[in-house]
């Protein structure tokens, strides 16, 4: 019984995710694999990962598309906040958010069938996180520096690294083997 009730749910899910009714397929499946994991039918319940993770890999690029909102300082109630987002990534920083706050608006933005992503963060999250951004930062444009630059020139790219990312920590790294390098070059033999 279950199996048949299950597949009528994963064709409604199959013929919303073609029709890019993103939420519609999320909610499907969601339903689906309750059904399969009460039932024992865990191959099945698996197979329906697939096209959940694909509704909310479409639902989520669709919220990124929207742009990132960042909601800090005076706390807002669920309503409010999709009133001024119909779409887009909130990040809700954590006071004055709290986890309860992120369920809710999650909760909500799905029942009102928003592109709406939804992340909490405290603030020793936050801390990580703005480290690591500068760590990607300052690898990335260390990236971008020629292998064959001359040491000077190298002296030069690292020193405007350091303009933006001024904490990070193989950049100085590099910049003191450019300088000696560039000592060397210079010194007379």
């Amino acid at each position: 019984m279950s199996t048949a009730r299950i597949d009528r749910i994963m064709e409604q899910a199959s013929q919303a995710l073609v029709a890019r009714d993103y939420i519609k397929c999320e909610s499907a499946c969601l339903k689906a694999m309750q059904l399969a994991k009460e039932s024992g039918e865990f191959e099945r319940y698996a197979r329906i990962l697939l096209p959940l993770q694909e509704a909310r890999r479409q639902r989520r690029q669709s919220a990124t598309d929207a742009g990132v909102f960042i909601l800090t300082g005076k706390r807002l109630q669920p309503n409010t906040i999709l009133r001024r987002h119909r779409a887009g990534c909130l990040l809700l920083t954590d006071p004055p958010y709290s986890l309860e706050d992120e369920r809710q608006l999650r909760h909500l933005a799905a029942r009102r069938r928003r592109f709406i992503e939804v992340q909490r963060l405290n603030q020793d999250q936050l801390r990580s996180l703005y480290l690591t951004a500068m760590e990607d930062q300052g690898d990335a444009a260390l990236t971008r520096i020629p292998a064959d630059l001359p040491p000077a020139r190298q002296i030069d790219a690292l020193e405007q690294i350091l303009l933006t990312t001024a904490d990070h920590e193989i950049t100085h790294q590099q910049l003191a083997a450019a300088a000696r390098r560039a000592a060397t070059a210079t010194s007379p033999t």
